[in-house]
């Protein structure tokens, strides 16, 4: 599945204003990492985030938010995917993206791989 670009570029100039995030594609998505923790990112139309399980579990309560599907009917119970009538506006977009910023910061440091 190919990502929307603009909401990708939308999400990247959010980003920047929190500091930035490394970019990485993954299986059609392009997802944005901080300290290698996925905070968010881009799938089809709809913008994904990583909220942990009982912050995905309380963001069920608005209609426009659905548990991630990661195929064969099996959901990632700790990430989500908004609807893009969501975040039409900079302010919402920015919204979402700070609460998987927060929840991926608070997440201890991955190592680093040996290349």
């Amino acid at each position: 599945m190919a990502y929307d670009w603009l909401l990708a570029t939308r999400v990247r100039v959010a980003l920047e204003k929190m500091g930035g995030a490394a970019e990485q594609p993954m299986m059609g998505a392009l997802c944005f990492l901080r300290r290698g923790h996925m905070c968010c990112g881009v799938s089809g139309d709809r913008l994904m985030v990583r909220l942990g399980t009982e912050g995905a579990a309380a963001a069920l309560g608005d209609p426009q938010v659905a548990l991630l599907d990661v195929g064969g009917g099996r959901k990632a119970s700790a990430f989500v995917t908004i609807a893009p009538e969501a975040v039409q506006d900079d302010a919402s977009l920015t919204a979402w993206i700070t609460r998987g910023v927060r929840f991926a910061d608070a997440l201890p440091e991955k190592p680093q791989r040996r290349k």
